[in-house]
């Protein structure tokens, strides 16, 4: 828009507006105005339509009236996730100057952006699926993959060959976000997929790559991690790195590790065959009938998760393999089946906590969450302390305890925390004895009050005399129209209403004063011992993490020991021989759908015979 660019003619807060937006001209900017984020020419017309909200004005531009729209910043989730289910990013303007003390519009600055691919708020992610960041970078028919689940940490790289393997990998990913080289041809129609974002080719630049990935990770170089080889993925890396950090608007302190996955460590299923065999999408899109919808119980959603990670990569490691079917084995032949799943149904989301640990966004709840998280910790550890195997050792070694995180959030975190710190009222009592003596203080107002309205009404004699607050003209004592004109010398009018007057005394002032400055101190202290446990807890975010990961694998390992029982499912034999050989073969869908008996089949496949034709209803003809 012309009108746009001569400053001259816009008021300062738009001038502003318009140098911040200058800088997101791809994103809708929720520029916040008081208890409001507003929105601007376009975006206001973009997000009145996705959203469904009211075209108004504001002013003039050029003669032309300012289009707008807006939304109650206290709601603003709400909207955010229905933009991002719609592929749409948003970026957040706060004001972080202070109104008293500043002339002209108050400062604001993009504090955060909020994409597809970079999702951490609860409010915004689907909690049993991983929402993920993906950048590709190619050198000829060699591809290198970057995957940031940002919510969780989970960073990993690896290469492939070929468009074929390529395009496998990403149906197998299904990234909420692509990033793409701009000065490089997407293979397929990978720049049409939504999500699909084009970076500036210096973003993908080996060097660039190599000093980024270092200093997140805290290494001279990347050969702890095995993928110095990897120079094609490296270079995805350092992209999507950038792009994550940039939206962020911070370090990411809870990326600490860099995983490599091998090709040839898993199956690789071609686009057509996963989504035939529906997985966990059937063709329709949802997951309703999949193969993850008959298998995923698991107690936790970071436990579902990794279920499905673990169906849409099958692996070819057989010493895993074998060591996953001893564990589930020794469960079900315990009986200890139930006991860890009931455990592990009170364990919360630590993942995603823990990201929001790292990135100083963690509610009041999130604590609560953890707090309850670990102190099941002990319950799990005992049982898989009775279990005989190396996979039940190793869980153990990563599932450790927290004794003092336990005891310190159950002292600072109330039961049932509000949602947000803003108000206070999260800090336990006890916890702290200067916020305890500010509470009372602030508390202890109501008290007072009745007590001065009783003592004024018998010193007076008037009868319609009553003792307030509000929180435009702070305390007050009210006497109607008709005995105001007998108010003591001593009361200073304050307000006039229609049937009453309002004053103040020195006494009332005084204690005004006092409480009023309480409250304010109550909540900046709260505030603070809040971001203190928050900064604390990051310093722990490694072996917490750990115990996390080690957690959901103890969720999909005794899921699957529940499903092999009520599905009657039996442990295969693996084999070196090139064989298949399947006795009274069932389909664990189908045979949940129908009512009549499955009719179980035998499959047999091996060197003489490496193919099988499967009729049915619809090959007749």
């Amino acid at each position: 828009m012309s009108d746009k660019s001569n400053s001259s003619q816009h008021t300062p807060m738009m001038q502003q507006y318009l140098r911040i937006k200058a800088e997101f001209p791809d994103t809708l900017l929720f520029y916040r105005m008081g208890d409001f984020y507003e929105l601007f020419y376009d975006d206001a017309k973009r997000a009145a339509q996705l959203l469904d909200i009211t075209l108004t004005a504001r002013g003039q531009s050029g003669g032309q009236p300012i289009p707008m729209a807006g939304i109650p910043y206290h709601a603003a989730d709400n909207y955010i996730a229905r933009l991002v289910k719609q592929g749409v990013s948003v970026a957040i303007a706060e004001q972080i100057g202070d109104p008293a003390t500043t002339k002209g519009p108050v400062e604001r600055k993009v504090v955060r952006v909020i994409t597809p691919g970079t999702l951490t708020d609860e409010a915004f992610l689907d909690e049993r699926s991983d929402n993920l960041l993906v950048a590709l970078c190619s050198d000829n028919q060699r591809h290198g993959l970057a995957v940031l689940e940002i919510s969780s940490g989970r960073f990993s790289v690896f290469e492939v060959d070929g468009e074929e393997a390529l395009l496998a990998e990403i149906e197998r990913l299904r990234p909420a976000e692509l990033l793409l080289n701009e000065d490089q041809l997407a293979p397929g129609h990978l720049a049409e997929r939504q999500g699909a974002k084009r970076q500036a080719p210096w973003h993908f630049e080996s060097d660039t790559a190599f000093r980024l990935l270092t200093t997140q990770l805290k290494t001279r170089d990347l050969r702890g991690f095995g993928c110095e080889h990897l120079t094609v993925a490296i270079r995805a890396a350092g992209a999507l790195l950038n792009y994550a950090q940039e939206t962020q608007r911070n370090s990411l302190p809870h990326i600490r590790s860099l995983q490599v996955e091998l090709p040839d460590d898993a199956i690789i299923i071609d686009p057509a065959s996963r989504r035939n065999l529906e997985i966990d999408i059937n063709q329709k899109g949802d997951d309703d009938k999949t193969l993850a919808w008959i298998m995923d119980k698991t107690a936790t959603a970071m436990g579902s998760r990794l279920l499905k990670r673990w169906l849409n990569r099958p692996l070819r490691d057989r010493k895993l393999l074998q060591q996953r079917q001893a564990f589930i084995s020794q469960l079900i032949h315990t009986y200890t089946t139930e006991e860890l799943h009931s455990c592990l149904k009170q364990v919360g989301d630590i993942e995603r906590i823990l990201s929001r640990v790292a990135l100083g966004s963690a509610r009041p709840r999130d604590l609560a969450r953890l707090r309850d998280s670990l102190a099941v910790v002990p319950d799990v550890r005992r049982l898989l302390q009775a279990l005989d195997s190396d996979l039940a050792k190793n869980l153990l070694e990563r599932a450790v305890e927290f004794p003092h995180w336990v005891e310190r959030l159950n002292k600072a975190i109330i039961e049932n925390p509000p949602v947000v710190i803003r108000d206070g009222g999260v800090i336990a009592e006890g916890y702290d004895s200067e916020l305890d003596e500010l509470r009372s203080l602030s508390e202890n107002a109501g008290d007072y009050l009745v007590k001065l309205e009783e003592q004024e009404k018998e010193r007076t004699g008037l009868s319609s005399l009553k003792v307030g607050y509000n929180r435009v003209h702070g305390y007050y004592i009210e006497i109607s129209k008709a005995q105001s004109d007998s108010a003591p010398t001593e009361y200073i009018r304050r307000q006039t209403l229609k049937n009453a007057e309002r004053f103040i005394t020195p006494e009332l002032k005084e204690f005004e004063d006092k409480a009023l400055s309480a409250k304010s101190r109550a909540l900046s202290r709260e505030k603070g011992l809040y971001d203190e446990l928050i900064s604390e807890l990051a310093e722990e975010l490694v072996p917490l993490q750990v115990c996390a990961a080690a957690l959901s694998e103890s969720d999909v390992l005794s899921n699957l020991a529940e499903r092999a029982e009520s599905l009657r499912f039996v442990q295969p034999t693996l084999t070196d021989e090139r064989v298949l050989d399947i006795r009274q073969g069932r389909h664990p869908v189908i045979e949940t759908l129908i009512t009549d008996p499955f009719v179980a089949n035998d499959t047999h496949l091996d060197t003489e015979h490496t193919m099988q034709i499967i009729t049915g209803p619809n090959m007749g003809g």
